[in-house]
């Protein structure tokens, strides 16, 4: 009797279904108010807030280190940070109407201050993906302009030539309201794409790292607290003051859009895996983190025991995001792939190869991998 033998033939897989959230609480051993995080990488991230506090860690938050002191006062209050890498970071603060920043190269054993304003306010400090020791620095308008600063040796020299933007009225800007590349993605196009937000109804935009800059409208919106992109083809990106507005053309045009929640917006994060393009997060000053996609839809999907949430943003490049809040907590969340979709035609041996051949079969089962199959 002749035997008919089945291959299978794979015509094609694609990546299937959602994405399953871990939410996750961490002990960062402090009940200061935490104004920014950094993370670098799933393990490597800075967090500052009041009081002079600086923490790090190496494992994901495993185990949280205080590195404070060491250079910062604790009686400035910190309200940016960002990694450079494990062990070099920039850190912005202010006490009464002067701001300084400080930076370590040795994992925050010492902090040397590499820049003062009398009279000013440093919102944001931002690396190139690509460049990551070239750097730019924002922050209030003193003396009729903006504060605009870029570094090329990480943040040890900065230098306001080439930088000017006159003040519009009596704008300032806020803290983490600062913008570089795109999230995830951050293509090299973009490395040199800079947002930043204030409190005159306009987002600043540079498409050349800050050589000039055109203002975008986001009446009736006031206040942009808050902002995040993500390049796919459009140039899709979400903002906020007390409201929630989006564009599909790199902030060019801004419109409004139908949130869930009060309290001003704190962060946003926005998924760009093809997959589950769409995705993404925000934060308000309240207690909980609301999910959407493409920009509506919106719902809440976790809510921390205690503490608003001040600022909310993900790794560089991955799938884990950080949030800190104004009790000193830490949130933790890793947004990954649920499963495989895999679509397969059986054809048999016989119609296209009729010889009698000897064949040796071995069952594969989508538990030997570890993967779920799931509808969405």
């Amino acid at each position: 009797m002749k035997k008919i033998i089945y291959i299978l033939i794979i015509l094609f897989f694609s990546c299937y279904s959602g994405i399953s959230q871990y939410w996750e609480e961490q002990t960062s051993g402090v009940t200061v108010q935490l104004t920014s995080v950094s993370p670098i990488s799933p393990t490597n991230i800075w967090v500052c807030g009041y009081s002079g506090t600086v923490l790090r860690t190496t494992n994901g938050g495993t185990n949280w280190s205080n590195v404070s002191g060491g250079g910062i006062p604790n009686t400035v209050s910190l309200v940016n940070i960002w990694g450079i890498d494990a062990n070099t970071a920039l850190v912005a603060g202010y006490l009464g109407s002067d701001t300084w920043v400080w930076r370590t190269s040795n994992a925050g054993a010492n902090w040397v201050q590499v820049f003062s304003q009398p009279g000013g306010f440093i919102n944001g400090i931002v690396m190139k993906k690509n460049q990551p020791l070239h750097g730019f620095m924002q922050g209030d308008p003193v003396g009729s302009r903006w504060s605009l600063w870029k570094t090329s040796n990480g943040g040890i020299n900065w230098d306001s030539t080439g930088c000017y933007l006159a003040q519009n009225g009596a704008e300032a800007g806020w803290n983490n309201s600062i913008f570089i590349g795109t999230q995830s993605l951050y293509t090299l196009n973009l490395d040199s794409s800079i947002w930043f937000g204030t409190n005159n109804s306009r987002i600043y935009y540079s498409t050349n790292f800050g050589v000039s800059w055109v203002s975008q409208s986001t009446a009736p919106e006031v206040n942009t607290y808050a902002l995040g992109f993500l390049y796919y083809g459009e140039g899709n990106g979400l903002a906020g003051g007390t409201n929630l507005i989006r564009t599909s053309n790199f902030g060019t045009n801004w419109s409004s859009q139908t949130s869930v929640g009060t309290g001003n917006f704190s962060g946003f994060v926005l998924f760009p895996a093809p997959v589950d393009y769409g995705y993404c997060w925000y934060t308000r000053n309240t207690t909980s983190i609301y999910k959407g996609s493409h920009g509506s839809g919106w719902a809440i999907e976790y809510t921390a025991p205690a503490g608003n949430y001040r600022h909310f943003t993900n790794v560089r490049n991955g799938t884990v995001c950080f949030g800190v809040r104004s009790n000193g907590g830490i949130t933790r969340c890793n947004y990954f792939f649920q499963g495989l979709f895999k679509q397969v035609q059986i054809i048999p041996v016989s119609s296209v190869y009729p010889k009698t051949i000897q064949t040796r079969s071995t069952r594969l089962r989508i538990s030997d991998f570890g993967l779920q199959i799931s509808d969405w």
